[in-house]
């Protein structure tokens, strides 16, 4: 009993946030998307469905890199770039565990496009919460009004290409 409660007592704080703040490039959310991927694929959704998320994330990943860079004070011409090129050579990995299936959409391949559209989706998501943070005085209509809408343009994208022939 005491052993379990200092193993609860490690995880709640390895996992308690030390300033709350709703900011979509949280590691432990960039973690927890990338278990979900292979959890929705046991549950049986579409690879393009899962490929939205992926995309979503890689997005995820490069503003993260890009933020770390900054607190870092690691400026350097091009910087960005770098750590975009970074990201995207992950992109192979991906179909290191995908089984081939040629799927193709306008005969490209449907997971790269659904990759491309996560990753808009979730620039969109951050444009329009940018625009209506700016029409309500600079502040949020509610807490992780940020994360809240990443979600939900991800998800509908997502279920757009669930639902795909």
């Amino acid at each position: 009993m005491r052993e379990m409660r200092k193993i609860t007592t490690a995880i709640i704080a390895m996992f308690a946030p030390l300033a709350a703040s709703a900011n979509p490039a949280c590691v432990v959310c960039a973690a927890a998307f990338a278990a979900f991927f292979e959890a929705a694929r046991i549950f049986g959704v579409k690879d393009t469905a899962i490929a939205v998320w992926l995309g979503a994330m890689w997005l995820l990943l490069w503003y993260i890199s890009v933020k770390f860079f900054e607190r870092a004070k690691w400026d350097f011409k091009g910087y960005k770039t770098v750590n975009a090129v970074l990201v995207i050579t992950t992109v192979p990995l991906t179909y290191s565990y995908v089984p081939w299936k040629a799927y193709m959409y306008f005969g490209v391949d449907a997971i790269l496009i659904a990759m491309i559209a996560g990753a808009l989706a979730f620039w969109g998501s951050q444009a329009l919460y940018q625009f209506l943070k700016r029409k309500n005085g600079g502040h949020a209509h509610f807490p992780f009004e940020k994360v809240v809408l990443a979600c939900a343009f991800v998800l509908a994208a997502s279920l757009i290409f669930n639902y795909l022939p």
